[in-house]
């Protein structure tokens, strides 16, 4: 059996083609998973880029910043947020400014705890900080809703500065800010941030995968398909006048010549 005969260089042409395509999608769907992370890399950076201080009284939905020391002690539980579909809390901490003053912060979301009659320990961090994120004001609570005790820790389940501020001995900035970025950054166990939102669901690095293994099926199995076939043939050979003699012999005994059969 000879490899260069018209049929056969079809049928590597073809898998050539085929892997090449196949490796060539690969490769885009793995440049389209960089420019995505490149993208993502960029939100994250600008969640982190300086703003105005909060003490300059920025409106509402825009960024600030603010630094100074976590007051732990006097956290407070913004509760039924919904995290990744999974229930839980935002953990409301006190930053003491320079000037005694301070603004509620918004450090992240932790799991619910279960009945809620302990205190939730949300690892802050015990130096100064330097905070930023977006702007937002008081949300009064409602006849309806109820404030609770988990622990000695307030849970509301809105943002009410009023309320928040009678438990507090200093005196607390009418807006409060949503955490996206914190330097130093928080330490594992620390509630969890806000992350920018993906250009797209689209998972290409397994795309990238699939690819890849389409192009090794051919360039794989191809070859194993022709030494496979070259077995039953009787192995490969150049393409001279007896394999053309070989091949019409065979031709015939397929096709059931009646010169074949008499010769016989």
């Amino acid at each position: 059996m000879t490899l260069l005969r018209p049929r056969w260089v079809a049928g590597h042409l073809l898998v050539l083609v085929l892997s090449v395509t196949f490796i060539a999608l690969g490769f885009w769907q793995v440049a389209r998973n960089d420019h995505k992370q490149s993208l993502v890399r960029k939100a994250r950076e600008a969640y982190a880029a300086p703003a105005a201080s909060i003490r300059s009284a920025p409106a509402a939905g825009g960024r600030a910043e603010a630094s100074g020391h976590y007051d732990a002690g006097h956290e407070v539980l913004l509760r039924n947020q919904v995290h990744g579909g999974k229930d839980g809390d935002d953990v409301l901490t006190p930053l003491v400014q320079s000037d005694g003053t301070a603004v509620l912060v918004d450090r992240g979301w932790v799991p619910a705890a279960g009945s809620r009659t302990r205190p939730i320990t949300s690892s802050a961090a015990s130096g100064p900080v330097v905070v930023r994120g977006i702007v937002h004001t008081s949300s009064a609570l409602r006849a309806q809703d109820a404030v609770t005790d988990a622990g000695r820790q307030l849970s509301l389940p809105r943002v009410d500065l009023d309320r928040i501020a009678k438990a507090l001995p200093y005196r607390l900035l009418p807006s409060w800010i949503e955490m996206q970025a914190q330097s130093p950054e928080p330490a594992s166990g620390a509630p969890a941030l806000p992350q920018p939102p993906a250009p797209d669901q689209v998972n290409h690095t397994q795309y990238a995968i699939e690819w890849f293994s389409f192009a090794a099926i051919g360039i794989i199995g191809w070859p194993i398909a022709l030494i496979a076939f070259s077995r039953r043939r009787g192995g490969f050979s150049t393409p001279d006048r007896r394999d053309d003699r070989d091949d019409r012999k065979d031709h015939a005994h397929d096709a059931g010549d009646p010169a074949e059969q008499r010769a016989r």
